[in-house]
């Protein structure tokens, strides 16, 4: 479903995402570089980027690092408007009241009121009814002061940004929960610094959603040197001060964890942070769903990790299933996987996926099977919806298969578990290995068995797994080419001997005695 660009993030999403890039303020430390100044300085800087210059806009939010400012607990306004003095504490820009969010003994957290001239401005902190300040500093009042937020919250870096679908911009190995977003989507840039909006929204008031407070003036986005569309630039609804940047990313771009981001308006530029950006080209999805092997039940609440088994640098990553035993990995470089899905009370299971540029891989169901008892093999094959693939075991005399669900022993050594027709799996068959006796296991294409050298088969991504006792010891897909029969492996004496061939059998009753 396509996301509409002039959608904004949900409340409890946005404050989540403040939160963790400081756009709450509240929890900003001081910077170490301005601690050695006497407590008479007052160090007003955008409250995102923290750049040195001190140059502010009005209505942006603006951090101001001093000493000795107030003996009490720092203090968090709590309603809106925001309180022109808090803890005691008053700052007067150029004479003008500021409206506070946060105030501590060496940090007051501020936006910078919208009637103030542009020029150099005096800033002063006063406590309590005295009327001589107790920290005084010089600003400069600009047109504009972008400042990107970002994660690590000082103004480099990954900057705090939504997807698309309203995840976390970021590098996921980096950033738990986030992923790049792809060249050709838009992304919703937080930052500060926009200046005076159109229309003007009062001194602390948060803006809203209708009419939007747009920038007075074109914006300009760049990503990765490239100029992108700038489908929305003012101020986020229900927020105070906080620049919201709605840009499409250029479909051309490479992908680039750390993409250079630069915001411009009115001349003012921004400082370097970055984006985490993937080309479509080089990227797919996975997939899938973790079943029950006995009965194809969706396991809800497995864990499946993606693990990459090419060579590729990069980490493991991790995915729960839903309430259908479904799950997803998104933004997945191209290159060859194990997936391998845990539940409790289950035996864990892997399967090769190979994940193509631009493509979305569909991964045949992962079957989880109870432990085994002593001496028994459980063997479940799964493939990719489309076709009715069946599994055959024969040894002993016997042929364990959809119309000969167990073998005649009291009771059965091996006996079928379920055939399944028309879905992709699993089929499963478990028995007990007598010794000396070779088992032979096998798939058949029954939806295409008429027809010699069918790719079907081959093209179903079929996987077969064998579980013994409390492990899986053995996976197993087809071979390149065409065929109606795959026989996929021996057994005897607890040695698995891979077969592995393809080859033609249109009478299922008659694998017996070809295999």
């Amino acid at each position: 479903m396509k996301s509409h660009p002039f959608r904004f993030a949900p409340i409890r999403t946005l404050t989540l995402l403040l939160a963790v890039a400081a756009a709450a303020l509240a929890l900003m430390p001081a910077q170490p570089a301005r601690a050695a100044r006497t407590a008479v300085d007052a160090a007003l800087v955008n409250a995102a980027s923290f750049a040195p210059d001190r140059v502010v806009a009005p209505g942006s939010i603006a951090a101001l690092f001093s000493q000795g400012l107030m003996s009490g607990d720092p203090l968090v306004a709590t309603e809106l408007p925001l309180p022109a003095s808090l803890g005691g504490l008053t700052v007067k820009i150029d004479g003008v009241a500021a409206r506070l969010f946060f105030v501590s003994s060496s940090q007051i957290n501020l936006q910078v009121p919208n009637g103030v001239d542009l020029g150099a401005a005096t800033v002063e902190v006063f406590s309590g009814a005295s009327a001589e300040p107790i920290a005084v500093g010089e600003a400069t009042i600009a047109e504009s002061a972008p400042g990107v937020f970002t994660i690590s919250q000082d103004g480099k870096n990954q900057a705090t940004a939504l997807n698309s679908d309203f995840s976390f911009n970021g590098d996921f190995e980096v950033l738990p929960g986030s992923h790049p977003e792809i060249g050709g989507r838009f992304v919703t840039v937080f930052a500060t610094g926009i200046g005076r909006t159109n229309p003007i929204v009062g001194d602390g008031e948060a803006a809203p959603g209708s009419p939007l407070a747009n920038a007075d003036g074109p914006t300009t986005v760049t990503i990765g040197g490239v100029t992108g569309q700038v489908l929305f630039s003012g101020l986020a609804p229900g927020f105070v001060g906080l620049w919201q940047l709605n840009v499409m990313l250029p479909a051309d771009l490479p992908t680039n964890l750390a993409t250079n981001l630069g915001v411009e308006l009115k001349g003012q530029s921004s400082q370097p942070t970055t984006l985490a950006v993937a080309n479509e080209k080089d990227i797919g999805t996975v997939a899938g769903a973790v079943v029950s092997a006995l009965n194809g039940a969706p396991i809800a609440g497995a864990e499946v990790s993606l693990n990459p088994s090419g060579g590729q640098n990069t980490a493991a990553r991790r995915a729960a299933t839903d309430a259908n035993g479904e799950y997803t990995f998104l933004i997945v470089g191209a290159g060859n996987y194990n997936l391998t899905a845990t539940a409790a009370g289950f035996i864990p299971a892997t399967q090769p996926a190979s994940v193509a540029g631009g493509a979305d891989t569909i991964a045949p169901p992962i079957p989880l099977s109870l432990p085994l008892a002593a001496g028994q093999y459980r063997v479940v094959v799964t493939w990719r919806s489309g076709i009715d693939l069946d599994a055959h075991l024969t040894g002993a005399g016997m042929h364990i298969w959809w119309n000969g669900e167990s073998d005649l022993q009291t009771p059965a050594l091996a006996q079928f578990d379920r055939d399944d027709q028309s879905g992709a799996g699993p089929e499963t068959i478990t028995f007990t290995a007598q010794p000396g006796v070779l088992y032979r296991f096998s798939v058949q294409d029954y939806t295409n068995r008429d027809f010699d050298g069918s790719m079907g088969l081959n093209a179903s991504l079929a996987t077969v797994r064998v579980f013994f006792g409390g492990q899986q010891i053995a996976v197993f897909t087809p071979p390149s080419g065409g065929g109606t029969l795959w026989k996929v492996f021996e057994l005897s004496n607890g040695q698995i001997n891979p077969t592995n061939q393809l080859g033609d059998e249109p009478d299922p009753s008659n694998i017996k005695t070809v295999f």
